[in-house]
C-alpha cells in the first residue's frame, strides 16, 4: 500500500504537470496549425502506432514481470529493440504508400516516410529505463518521462512557429526520440552491448505471444476510429474529431493511466495472493471512478468555455459532442484498471477477447452512425462500444477473484 500510494502520488503529480504542459502545447500549436494539419497527423500517428502495436515484443513488461535482474535481459532486449525499430520503419514506409492512395492525400506518403525515422531512432534507447518502474522508483520515473514530454512540447511549438505545417509535429517527435536515446545512456551505469542470447530472447518472445495481440487490439481500440473517419468524413473533420477526443479523454484517462502505472508492478508482485490482489483492485478502481468523475465535471458544465480557452474559436464545432468524448474517456479509465489485473495475472485471452469485441462494435457502429451524422455519429459509436462491453470485464474479474482465500 505504501509503494502504491507513493507511486500513485508521483504519477498523479506527473499527470497534472503533463496535462498542463500538453494543454500549453495544444493552446499554442492549435492556433498556428489548422484542423487539416491535425487530421493528417492523426493518420500519420495511426501508421506509427499500428506498426508498433503489431510488432510488440513485450520487452519492458517481460522484464517487469520477471524475478530476474534487468542485467540478465539487457543486451538481448536492446538487440531486439533495434531490429524492431528497423522493421517498424520499413512497415511504415509501405503503409505510407498505401495510405496516401487510400485517403487521396499525396503528401501522406512522404510524411509517413519521414515519421518512419522515429521508431528507428527510438530502437536504440537503453532498456535500463525500465529499472525505475521495476524497482518502484516512481519519482525518478516521473521526472524522466516528464523531461521527454517537455522536450517534445518545446520542439513542437518552435517547429510549428517555423514551418506552420504538420511536419512540425513529426520533427518534434523525432527530436524527442534523439533526446531519449541520449539521456537513457547518460542516466544509467548499466549500458547494453550488441549481444543476442537466444535462450533469453525465447523468454521475451514467449511472453510476447499474448502481448502482441493485446497491443494491436489496444491500439485499434483507441485509433481505428481515426482510420475509418479519415475516409468517411475527410481530414478536416477528422482533425476536429481528433482534438475533441483528446480534450475529452486527456484529464480523466491520463489519471487512470497513472493509477495503472503505479499499480501494475505492485499487482505483479502480489498476483499469486488472490485475496490481497482483490483488495488492492477494489481500492484502485473505487479511487479511479471517484476522481475521474470529478476531473471530468468541468467539461460537462462549461464545454464551450474550455474548448475556446484551450483550442480557440476555430474548434468550437466540437462543443456539442464534447460530453460524448468525456463519457467515453471515463469508461476507458475504468477499463484500464481491469486491464492492470489481467496483465498481472497474465490473463491475455480475456483481455484480447474484450478488446476484440470492443473494436468490432466500434467499427460497425462508426460505419452506421458516422456515415449518417459525421462527428456526432462517430462520438456516439465510441460511447456505445465502450459501455456495452464493460460487463465482460466484470465477469472476468469475478472469475479471477472467486477463490480469494
Amino acid at each position: 500500500t505504501k509503494n502504491t500510494i507513493s507511486g500513485f502520488s508521483w504519477q498523479t503529480l506527473l499527470k497534472i504537470i503533463i496535462t498542463a504542459v500538453t494543454l500549453g502545447k495544444i493552446m499554442v500549436v492549435a492556433r498556428i496549425l489548422n484542423p487539416q494539419d491535425f487530421g493528417l497527423f492523426a493518420l500519420i500517428a495511426i501508421a506509427l502506432g499500428l506498426a508498433e502495436a503489431t510488432t510488440q515484443t513485450g520487452v519492458n513488461l517481460t522484464i517487469l514481470q520477471s524475478k530476474r535482474s534487468i542485467k540478465y535481459f539487457i543486451n538481448t532486449a536492446w538487440v531486439i529493440a533495434i531490429a524492431r525499430g528497423l522493421i517498424i520503419g520499413i512497415i511504415m514506409v509501405l503503409m505510407g504508400v498505401a495510405m496516401g492512395t487510400y485517403y487521396s492525400e499525396p503528401r501522406l506518403s512522404v510524411l509517413i516516410s519521414i515519421a518512419a525515422l522515429i521508431p528507428i531512432v527510438k530502437g536504440f534507447i537503453n532498456p535500463s529505463i525500465v529499472s525505475f518502474h521495476k524497482n518502484l522508483e516512481f519519482l525518478k520515473d516521473s521526472t524522466y518521462r516528464l523531461s521527454l514530454l517537455v522536450v517534445e512540447a518545446m520542439f513542437a511549438i518552435v517547429f510549428a512557429l517555423i514551418f506552420k505545417d504538420v511536419i512540425a509535429l513529426i520533427f518534434s517527435m523525432l527530436a524527442a526520440g534523439f533526446f531519449e536515446v541520449l539521456i537513457s545512456f547518460m542516466l544509467f551505469k548499466e549500458k547494453p552491448q550488441f549481444e543476442y542470447i537466444p535462450s533469453r530472447a525465447k523468454i521475451i518472445f514467449s511472453n510476447a505471444k499474448g502481448l502482441s495481440i493485446s497491443a494491436a487490439l489496444s491500439y485499434l481500440n483507441e485509433n481505428v476510429d481515426d482510420f475509418l473517419l479519415g475516409k468517411i468524413i475527410g481530414t478536416h473533420s477528422l482533425g476536429l474529431y481528433h482534438n475533441g477526443y483528446s480534450l475529452g479523454h486527456k484529464a480523466n484517462y491520463e489519471f487512470a493511466k497513472s493509477v495503472n502505472h503505479s499499480t501494475l508492478p505492485i499487482f505483479s508482485k502480489i498476483a499469486d495472493d488472490t485475496k490481497r490482489l482483490k483488495k488492492a483492485f477494489l481500492k484502485s478502481i473505487s479511487v479511479t471512478i471517484l476522481i475521474v468523475s470529478l476531473i471530468s465535471l468541468p467539461l460537462f458544465i462549461a464545454p464551450e468555455f474550455i474548448v475556446n480557452l484551450v483550442l480557440g474559436e476555430k474548434w468550437l464545432d466540437i462543443v456539442p459532442n464534447l460530453y460524448l468524448f468525456v463519457i467515453a474517456g471515463i469508461t476507458q479509465s475504468i477499463s484500464i484498471i481491469f486491464y492492470t489485473v489481467f496483465y498481472a495475472k497474465k490473463r491475455y485471452k480475456a483481455l484480447n477477447f474484450h478488446l476484440g469485441i470492443t473494436v468490432t462494435i466500434l467499427i460497425v457502429m462508426i460505419k452506421i452512425l458516422a456515415t449518417k451524422t459525421g462527428i456526432t455519429g462517430a462520438a456516439q459509436a465510441l460511447v456505445v462500444s465502450r459501455i456495452v462491453t464493460l460487463p465482460l470485464l466484470f465477469i472476468e474479474a469475478i472469475k479471477i477473484f472467486k477463490n480469494d482465500k
